[in-house]
């Protein structure tokens, strides 16, 4: 069931199951082996990874880690902004910021399983995999 706008924090969440991959791409002081400063990095990465994927995954029901609001820069928020007008083809959802966050958030849950694919599982370092990442997209 969809969180109401009158239940809906203004904090992005981040389901639990996938909070350690957030951890393993953040918190190695080596760039090589944590190409991300902070979870919203990785949240922002994740979700445009979804979208670009066309993938949306609910967020299981249950505990959360969230990323307060103010975290996100006003064009970290156009971006999401952006999507979720892409995703649900209607302006009016710039109207309603849970559903904007919502949307983001599923892109990111999907996106995250996407990106610990690539970063994490396989062969090298994960700065490197995201590098080769990114030009296979040069490349479609």
């Amino acid at each position: 069931m969809a969180e109401t706008e009158l239940s809906r924090s203004d904090r992005v969440n981040i389901d639990e199951s996938v909070l350690q991959v957030y951890k393993d791409l953040t918190e190695n002081p080596n760039t090589e082996q944590s190409p991300f400063r902070t979870y919203k990095d990785v949240f922002m990465f994740a979700a445009c990874l979804g979208y670009r994927r066309g993938s949306r995954k609910q967020l299981s029901p249950g505990k959360k880690h969230t990323i307060r609001r103010e975290v996100f820069t006003e064009s970290d928020f156009t971006l999401l902004k952006a999507i979720a007008i892409a995703a649900t083809g209607d302006v009016d959802v710039l109207l309603r910021l849970g559903d904007i966050l919502t949307i983001a958030e599923e892109y990111a849950y999907a996106g995250i399983h996407d990106l610990k694919a690539h970063l994490l599982d396989h062969y090298g370092r994960p700065l490197w995999n995201l590098v080769e990442l990114l030009n296979s997209y040069d490349e479609a």
